[in-house]
This record gives C-alpha cells, sequence and structure tokens, in this order.
C-alpha cells in the first residue's frame, strides 16, 4: 500500500509533472490522506514520499550534472566496471569525486589497461547524460549515470585495488573462461544467462530469441537467482537457516557481478524475502515482496522508473501473480505430472504476454505469438542449462583441464538457440508493429480481453475471442498489402533513426537505397525487414549504397540475415575499409558486387532507376551515388550526403528533371540541399531522413530553403515510415 503508490509517485515526477508542480502535488497528496482510512493514508503518504524523493534526488544528483554541461575542467574518477573499447577509443563508468550519482568516461585506448576499483585523473569537457541526439533521453538516467565526460590530454591513473569490485573481477574471470571453453552463439547465450551482458549475442541471435518469445532467458530473473539458492540448498542438505546464512551474500554477490539491472535487484530482493519468511514465522508474500522489491530500487534511483528493463520485469512478475493463476485454474484440473506442466507452462507464458505485450510492442516493435510454444519447448531445462552453464564456467576457471565439461552446457545451449530458429520459421510467429493496423489490432485484444473478464462468457466465449483475434490480425495484415497493391510505384522511406533507408518497389522488383543508423546499426536491417513484411515484399532485387558510412550502410548485415537479395551496388570510390566488410559478407551470401562508375539505368517495373557515379573528389560523402527513381510524370531524387559544391557539379554534369520528391541531402545538413539544387529541380516535396543526433540535424537553414521553395516537408524522426505511392498516371498519392 506504500511502495506502490510510491512508484507512482517517480512515474509522475518523471513522465508528466514540470518541476514547479511536483511540490504543490506531494502536498495535495497529503491532503488527501487526512482521511479516517488507514488504507487512504498510507497510500497518499507513498504518493507524497515518492513526488519529494524523486524531486529531492533530482536537485542533488541530476541539477549539479545540468549546471556542468558544457563546461571543462579536471575530473579526479573512481573505475566502477571495466572499460569497453569504442571505435574511437575506450569508455568506462565511474564515479567522479565531489558528484552524487555516476558517469561515462571516454577516453583514450589507454583506458583499456585499468580495472574497476582503480583512480584516474584527466581534464575533461562535461557533457549532459540526459540529452542524447539533440532530445531528451532516459537511457543513462535510468542506469543511474548524468554525465558524460569526453578526456582532454593525458589521463593520469593509479591502482585501487579492494575487495569492494571483487564481483566484476569474477564476472570478468566467468566471461573469459567462457571464451576459452565456449564457441559462439553458445558463448554469447551463456554469458547472458549466467551475468545478463548480451553483448556477446550476435545480432541474429539476439533476433531470433526476441521473437521466439525466449529472450528473458538473458536478463538475469527470479528463475536465476531461483536456481542459484536451489543449488546451495543441495550443498547445505536443505537446512533452511544455513541456505539463508550463504544466500544472502550469495545473492549479493551474484546482483553485483550481473550489473545490479532493475531485473536483478528486484529478482535477488524477491528470493531474499522469500528465504526471511519462514525464519521469522512470516508467509513469503509474493505481491509485498515485488512491491519491496521497486521501493529498494527507487530508493536507489527513481529515475529507474524509466527503465526498459525495470518496466518489463515488473509488469512480467505482475502478470505471473495476478493472471496466470486465473488462466490456470480456467484450462481445467486433469491429473497428470505432464498435464499439469503444460498447463503451469502455458499459463505463466499467458500471464506474463498480457502484461508486457504492450511494452515490447512501444519499445521493440514487435511481439513473438510463439512464446507459449517456445516456453513448453524451452523452460524445462532452463535449471539445468543455468547450472551446468555456472559450474562448468567456474570450475573450467580455476582448473583449464576441465574444459571438456563444456560440452554439456554448449549442447543445451545449442538446443535453445536450435529452437528458437526453429521457432522463427513458422510463418506469422510474430507481429510487427510498422503500421497503425497492428496497434489497432493490440488494442482489439485488450478490448475482447476485458470484455471476456467482466463477462464471464464462459470457455466458448474465449473461444470466440482467441477467434476474433486471429481474424483480425491477418486482416491488419493483410491491409497494407491491400493498399498498394495496385500502385504503379511505392516507395518508403524507413525510419532508421539518424540514417537512411528507402525501399523502391514496382512491379516485382524492389530495390533498396541505404541502409543504416548511427545509433543502432542493427536497428536499421531490422526496420527495412520489418517494413518489406508489412508491404509482402520478400526478396531485394538489388542494394545500393550511396556510400558505405555507417549510417547509410551499417544495416546491411542484419538485414542479410532476414532478406536475400540479388545484386550490391557501390561506389568503387570507396576507401576499400569502409566496404571490406559489407565486401566480405556478399561473398559470403552470395550477393553479387557491381560498381557504378558510369551512368547506368536499369527497368523498375514500369519505372527506371537510373544510378549516376560519383560527380567529384574528396571525403566519401563526396564520392557517392546519386538515384534517380522515375516512372511517367514522377521523379524520386537520392542524393546520399553530398555537399552543396557536389550539388553543382551534379547539375552541371547531368540533366535533372523536375522532382515530384527529394531526400534531403545529409540528413538535412545546412551544408547540403542547396538552393541551386532546388532551383534547378523544383521538387514539390521533401522528405529528411534523420534521428535523434548531436549535429542539430535538420537545420534551419536547410528547411527554411526547401519551405521557400514551397516543398511540402516530411520527416522520419516525426511522421515514422515515409509511404509514397504513384498511381500508372505518375501521380502521387
Amino acid at each position: 500500500m506504500f511502495a506502490l503508490p510510491f512508484a507512482a509517485g517517480c512515474a509522475l515526477c518523471c513522465y508528466l509533472l514540470p518541476e514547479s508542480w511536483r511540490l504543490w502535488a506531494a502536498l495535495a497528496a497529503l491532503l488527501v490522506g487526512l482521511t479516517p482510512s488507514a488504507r487512504v493514508r498510507i497510500g497518499a503518504a507513498g504518493l507524497a514520499a515518492g513526488l519529494l524523493w524523486f524531486t529531492g534526488y533530482a536537485a542533488l544528483v541530476q541539477a549539479p550534472a545540468r549546471q556542468l554541461a558544457g563546461t571543462e575542467g579536471s575530473a579526479v574518477m573512481e573505475l566502477t566496471g571495466y572499460p569497453e573499447e569504442t571505435d574511437f577509443g575506450a569508455r568506462c563508468q565511474v564515479r567522479v569525486q565531489g558528484l552524487l550519482g555516476r558517469a561515462v568516461y571516454y577516453g583514450g585506448r589507454e583506458l583499456l589497461d585499468l580495472e574497476p576499483g582503480d583512480r584516474a585523473a584527466a581534464d575533461v569537457k562535461y557533457q549532459s547524460a540526459q540529452v542524447l541526439g539533440g532530445e531528451e533521453s532516459a537511457y543513462f538516467t535510468s542506469r543511474g549515470v548524468f554525465l558524460r565526460l569526453y578526456g582532454r590530454g593525458e589521463l593520469e591513473a593509479e591502482p585501487g585495488g579492494g575487495l569492494r569490485y571483487l564481483p566484476q573481477r569474477m564476472a570478468r574471470g566467468l566471461r573469459m573462461a567462457a571464451g576459452e571453453v565456449y564457441g559462439q552463439p553458445e558463448r554469447g547465450l551463456l554469458l547472458a544467462m549466467l551475468t545478463g551482458e548480451r553483448d556477446g549475442l550476435d545480432s541474429l541471435s539476439q533476433r531470433q530469441l526476441s521473437e521466439a518469445g525466449l529472450m528473458h532467458l538473458t536478463a538475469v530473473s527470479g528463475l536465476h537467482c531461483g536456481f542459484l539458492i536451489a543449488l546451495l540448498g543441495i550443498l547445505t542438505l536443505r537446512r533452511q537457516r544455513l541456505t539463508a546464512l550463504m544466500g544472502y551474500p550469495a545473492l549479493l554477490v551474484y546482483m553485483l557481478m550481473a550489473g545490479a539491472t532493475p531485473s536483478v535487484v528486484r529478482s535477488c530482493v524477491m528470493v531474499g524475502l522469500a528465504l526471511l519468511a519462514p525464519l521469522v514465522g512470516r508467509e513469503a508474500d509474493a505481491p509485498t515482496s515485488l512491491s519491496a522489491a521497486a521501493l529498494v530500487i527507487l530508493l536507489g534511483n527513481p529515475f529507474a522508473i524509466a527503465s526498459v528493463s525495470f518496466q518489463l520485469s515488473f509488469a512480467a512478475v505482475a502478470g505471473l501473480l495476478t493472471l496466470s493463476p486465473r488462466i490456470y485454474r480456467a484450462m481445467g484440473s486433469r491429473p497428470g505430472g505432464l498435464r499439469r506442466f503444460v498447463r503451469a507452462t502455458l499459463a505463466a507464458s499467458a500471464g506474463v504476454s498480457l502484461f508486457t505485450a504492450p511494452l515490447s510492442a512501444a519499445y521493440f516493435g514487435t511481439l513473438s505469438l510463439v512464446s507459449p510454444l517456445s516456453s513448453l519447448l524451452v523452460l524445462w531445462m532452463a535449471p539445468a542449462l543455468f547450472a551446468l552453464g555456472l559450474i562448468v564456467t567456474a570450475l573450467c576457471a580455476f582448473l583449464p583441464a576441465a574444459a571438456p565439461l563444456a560440452v554439456l552446457p554448449a549442447a543445451l545451449a545449442r538446443y535453445v538457440l536450435w529452437t528458437a530458429e526453429l521457432l522463427c520459421r513458422i510463418p506469422g510467429h510474430s507481429v510487427r508493429f510498422s503500421t497503425p493496423a497492428a496497434a489497432m489490432w493490440l488494442v482489439l485484444v485488450y478490448g475482447l480481453l476485458g470484455v471476456c473478464l467482466l463477462g464471464r462468457p464462459g470457455g466458448r466465449g474465449y473461444v470466440l475471442a482467441a477467434l476474433l483475434a486471429l481474424v483480425s490480425l491477418e486482416a491488419a495484415r493483410a491491409l497494407p498489402r491491400m493498399t498498394v497493391k495496385n500502385d504503379a510505384l511505392t516507395a518508403v522511406v524507413v525510419d532508421v533513426g539518424q540514417g537512411a533507408a528507402a525501399l523502391l518497389h514496382a512491379g516485382e522488383r524492389t530495390v533498396l537505397v541505404d541502409c543504416g543508423s548511427l545509433s543502432s546499426p542493427e536497428r536499421a536491417g531490422d526496420a527495412v525487414a520489418a517494413a518489406m513484411e508489412t508491404y509482402g515484399w520478400t526478396a531485394l532485387d538489388a542494394v545500393v549504397l550511396t556510400h558505405c558510412h555507417k549510417d547509410h550502410a551499417g544495416g546491411i548485415p542484419s538485414l542479410l540475415e532476414q532478406i536475400p537479395a540479388e545484386r550490391l551496388l557501390l561506389p568503387r570510390t570507396d576507401p576499400e575499409e569502409d566496404a571490406e566488410d559489407l565486401l566480405a559478407l556478399a561473398r559470403e551470401r552470395g550477393v553479387a558486387v557491381e560498381y557504378v562508375e558510369e551512368p547506368s539505368r536499369t527497368d523498375l517495373g514500369p519505372g527506371t532507376l537510373t544510378l549516376y557515379p560519383p560527380v567529384a573528389a574528396g571525403e566519401t560523402n563526396e564520392e557517392g551515388l546519386t538515384v534517380l527513381c522515375s516512372l511517367g510524370e514522377f521523379d524520386l531524387l537520392i542524393t546520399g550526403d553530398m555537399d552543396s559544391a557536389t550539388e553543382a557539379v551534379l547539375l552541371e554534369t547531368y540533366p535533372l528533371p523536375d522532382l515530384e520528391v527529394l531526400l534531403a541531402g545529409h540528413h538535412g545538413s545546412k551544408y547540403a540541399t542547396s538552393q541551386a539544387l532546388l532551383d534547378g529541380t523544383r521538387p514539390e516535396v521533401g522528405v529528411i531522413s534523420v534521428g535523434p543526433n548531436a549535429f542539430g540535424h535538420p537545420t534551419e537553414e536547410a528547411m527554411g530553403r526547401m519551405a521557400g521553395a514551397g516543398m511540402d516537408l516530411y520527416r522520419t524522426d516525426r511522421q515514422g515510415n515515409i509511404l509514397i505511392r504513384v498511381h500508372r498516371k505518375g501521380e502521387t498519392k
């Protein structure tokens, strides 16, 4: 009664209430608590406490970080984790002397020689961790990180040592041992299960586990902590007090080893209270334990309420506690151990899915429909996989000669990955929320569920609701395909964040121009695959890369794991190192590689696609391809990232037609989409492919030029995917 209103107060501050309203809201909550009802008083006190705690934490931790943002100075730091290599050096989480909360320090590769507990000093530039790409973001703050520090000059370091960071060293020992005895992708799955770190999982495994509804295995949860305590119970011959005595330090160490994420802390608190309850003569009350876990996490960092891990973890357990028992009872009471297992597994999976589905749709854009089946196939052996993985990996860390034993957990890990791969081959195994129709379907499903729960229609009512949900799902999938079926040409500028990707489809041919994103290269490939699935396009006749920078080509590996492609076209002028990985991938996938060195024209159904080679020398941006898609009186131009000087050369070199649609150059940079290009092509519509970024894209200068030319403007960061449909006569829709 106290903890849940406390969490609600934190959520109100995080998502709704401006700073100036928070104290007034806390006062209003206290006034509501002036009632005879004890429950109302406790709830009001919890709400007021949550509002005040968030406000005080923001004043002590967030405000000083905001004041430092944009300044430079000297910082004395203590490393709280192991450094990670980046494209430009290394980074590490640190505590800055004189500041509360944590920060991320970005420095040179010499940072990789340091360990948790080491102290370092450097001149730094402070940047807010609350603003990423020019927009407010909870990515860092929900993890307790409020500053980003960028090193300037030499880093001075000295060893720290101590037992405080022993769990991190133990986790690294497990990672190193796993690297020696397991191969990929089994190593990535086992490390994710043991430590919660998913960095070792390749993008294909992550996608398949997610779409099969098995990604929860890689998030350290109550399942893992329960396995750990069960192992201790076996070692202590099931002596309650001894198990508890050993269990609490074991849970604490394991929590720190797994990074103390919200899902880990929740699990450890709940399991710890379950251990304590019988020792003090109390019942193990799961809802109270869940609420207590939320309170512990939010007392440590109230901004954690915005963490995806926090929301998914607590939603999953809430569904398990509230809906799963009702579903289990509704499925009947037939005897038999196997039948009970099937009922319990299906009920648990359904309860969890019903609470987490909206979050999965909102955050990841996908929802697994085969998760009940995957749970039946996998959960029975999850305890054995965790136990064997933990014991064998720890043993190999101390005794390398035990490496042959790794074949057992590796085989079980391969079974999990094989199951995920197999389930992902089932047509319609997941729903991708790339159109409003899919979101409307999800709303309908919850409406049907609400009618069933309130109306109590009996078994037939639930069956009818399920049939209506299936029929409406097929209708939601078919609607976008039917919408574009009779188009002469369909173009989709895909929302990939700060990057570029455009699909062109006419007749039976589909061409992709660019596929990348700075924020998450894998996301670009997934977003393009989702768009193709939405409109029923199953293969690519060609992939055209204007140039090979990450924000235009980084999503190609992820895409080719899902969609076959016939040809890859790119400029030969790209530096060899930029295209080297792509060329190797093309050879591996059997994709023909062609360099565009002179103007070429190919059919695109009833239309044509013209590729112009680089027209200028200089940086990679200026040595890219230009793509012109034409059908009748309709023309669409893509110039990549070329600047205004290169645009001028393009206009002088090739006769460009009047345009109906122009994809703004360089994501709306002020140095692209020049007035000369606008005057020479007279476009009617401008589309800007852009996402959160630190470059100020799209700039007021570029948008001002396009608006001044009378163009209608669309942006992927605001409208999402931009769909352009063309009639037979070349008229846009």
